[in-house]
């Protein structure tokens, strides 16, 4: 797409500039090296009395991104057709926010979407993870805005690419892989993400989850002893 563009610019005679103007590409901001990044870090002036009203915020902050852990973890398994350590995947989602939090970062966890696009386009090498973070790092440490020279539209079609396969792969296909009860609790979380918001919106799917099954729907808690056997052996294998 990005050739494309600057294929059609070149074609039509239009310049950089133009385009910036007319809204094609962003205006180009210039940005303080990275070596002060530190320097916007000051707990002085933390308004430290707000923070108990926040408290439900972070309470529900927390809440997601572990939630949002566990469903990145369970992605990745879904694609790999073999189970993880989510005990070990999520300590290591766990102190790597403690250094992105000591270091001024934000919250984050696994690239899901990175990780299943390169599952199948056949990369199984850890060569993938360490090329990622080399380009991210020089990316930092690069004295202009890369982001400055990459159309708009790119960013939305992107996104509008990950969105429909998040949702065909979560809403539709996952259809097959779990009990029907499990089902009405995906859409109805779903829907209920829509209606009262990302934290509100969990807290009554976990809430329709326990309802639905203290009522006796099988939520895809019970395993039978032949599949406890293929996951251990699958762990074994691994």
């Amino acid at each position: 797409l990005m050739v494309a563009f600057y294929l059609t610019l070149w074609a039509t005679g239009m310049s950089v500039e133009e385009a910036t103007r007319l809204g094609w590409i962003n205006q180009t901001v210039e940005t303080p090296s990275w070596v002060h990044t530190w320097d916007f870090l000051q707990m002085d002036k933390v308004v430290w009395r707000v923070l108990p009203s926040q408290t439900f915020t972070i309470i529900a902050m927390i809440s997601v991104v572990a939630l949002s852990s566990s469903l990145d973890i369970a992605a990745i398994e879904i694609e790999m057709k073999r189970p993880l350590d989510y005990n070990h995947e999520l300590t290591t989602v766990g102190f790597s926010n403690i250094v992105s939090g000591l270091t001024g970062g934000y919250t984050g966890s696994y690239i899901f979407s990175q990780t299943i696009f390169s599952l199948r386009m056949g990369i199984r090498s850890r060569a993938m993870g360490y090329v990622i973070a080399a380009v991210s790092l020089v990316t930092v440490v690069l004295p202009f805005n890369v982001l400055a020279f990459i159309p708009n539209f790119f960013f939305g079609s992107l996104l509008m690419m990950i969105c429909l396969d998040l949702m065909f792969e979560w809403l539709i296909d996952v259809r097959e892989k779990v009990t029907p009860a499990e089902y009405v609790v995906v859409i109805m979380t779903f829907c209920l993400l829509q209606v009262l918001g990302v934290e509100f919106g969990i807290v009554a799917g976990i809430c329709l989850y326990v309802v639905i099954d203290k009522l006796g729907f099988d939520v895809g808690k019970e395993v039978t002893t032949e599949e406890e056997d293929d996951v251990m052996a699958a762990m074994n294998n691994y």
